[in-house]
């Protein structure tokens, strides 16, 4: 293990002169497993927590050297904790990004929110946007930085949007990765959902529950490789399902009636305010895509005042997870948003 972990610190160094980016390959991954990579992350990162708008202590990370005069926002999606994000968050600071990272209320080692844990819940989707808002400016701004950057994945992207839309504080550069502009409801068209989410949601509070599971949903599974529609990388996917089965306090079921009426209302948002981002956007689809509404993302695009490209830039055959997905599709993935962040770095 420890010539595994020299060598991929090697090929890390290597980068740090070269002027082409380094990205992990899924072969050092096989070869370092969930605890190899696990020890590069416990050298290089910090953790803490920072208080929300409401008091909630929620639990972040940063990876930070004096000499990176760049910083990197990571916001991560639902079910999500800043801990599977160790591969993508070492890639980043390896290409000379300080990188920050948080748990969102309600999931990962954040608290969670209902007696019933396992159930995904959100009392007002702003919350998630307000967590964003102290955490950029309780921990983020605490250091200085030449240029700043924002990098989401899927809610994240639609937690993302709304800030940007709303915050004073100023991104040379934004990208949106799978972002969860609307959700894919096929074959159900989105008037139908909207009506049965009240129905449904009516029903949980005439019995007497803050919120319960929406029709087909239930708590924490760990699906084999084969029925997964988030990524066709087996090794990534595995170092995934490792993490949560060595940490079983990360585990999130299913969504609540109620997060999902709030997430499709925040995806209508997002649509609507977008003409208020001011930041550079760059937006990227996974071509294959079956967990949120590429269609949504188009009209997100359209509706934006700087879209790099004019559309999202669709990364073809990939899944939701464009961050754990094969080589072959996550490196063209970082490779354009590597490029979009130098673009737009500050003069």
């Amino acid at each position: 293990m420890l010539a595994r972990l020299l060598l991929l610190g090697t090929c890390l160094l290597m980068n740090a002169v070269s002027a082409a980016p380094f990205f992990t390959t899924e072969s050092q991954l096989s070869d370092l497993s969930h605890s190899g990579l696990n020890a590069h992350w416990q050298r290089q990162s910090v953790q803490g927590v920072f208080s929300s708008h409401d008091n909630l202590a929620l639990p972040y990370a940063k990876l930070t050297n004096p000499q990176h005069q760049q910083s990197i926002i990571l916001v991560n999606g639902r079910t999500e904790t800043y801990l599977k994000y160790q591969e993508l968050a070492l890639d980043l600071f390896n290409n000379g990004y300080n990188v920050y990272l948080y748990d969102h209320r309600g999931q990962g080692l954040a608290p969670r929110l209902l007696k019933n844990q396992q159930i995904g819940y959100v009392g007002n989707f702003d919350d998630y946007v307000q967590d964003l808002e102290q955490f950029v400016q309780q921990v983020v701004l605490e250091e200085p930085v030449d240029s700043l950057y924002l990098l989401s994945h899927s809610m994240g992207g639609t937690i993302s949007a709304l800030w940007l839309s709303q915050t004073q504080v100023r991104l040379q550069a934004a990208v949106l990765s799978s972002p969860m502009m609307g959700i894919y409801l096929k074959p159900l068209p989105r008037w139908l959902v909207n009506g049965l989410l009240s129905i449904f949601d009516s029903g949980c509070g005439w019995l007497g529950r803050t919120a319960c599971y929406a029709p087909g949903q239930a708590d924490y599974k760990q699906l084999p490789f084969k029925e997964n529609v988030l990524t066709h990388s087996e090794t990534r996917y595995q170092l995934l399902r490792d993490l949560y089965q060595q940490q079983p306090q990360l585990q999130l079921g299913g969504v609540s009636v109620h997060w999902l009426k709030q997430a499709l209302m925040a995806g209508d948002q997002a649509i609507t305010e977008a003409g208020r981002i001011t930041t550079p956007l760059l937006v990227l689809q996974a071509g294959n895509d079956v967990v949120v509404d590429n269609h949504a993302q188009n009209r997100f695009c359209d509706a934006l005042p700087y879209c790099a490209g004019g559309a999202p830039k669709v990364i073809d055959g990939a899944s939701h997870e464009l961050f754990i997905e094969q080589d072959k599709l996550r490196k063209p993935a970082l490779q354009a948003t590597l490029s979009f962040f130098e673009q737009h770095e500050k003069q």
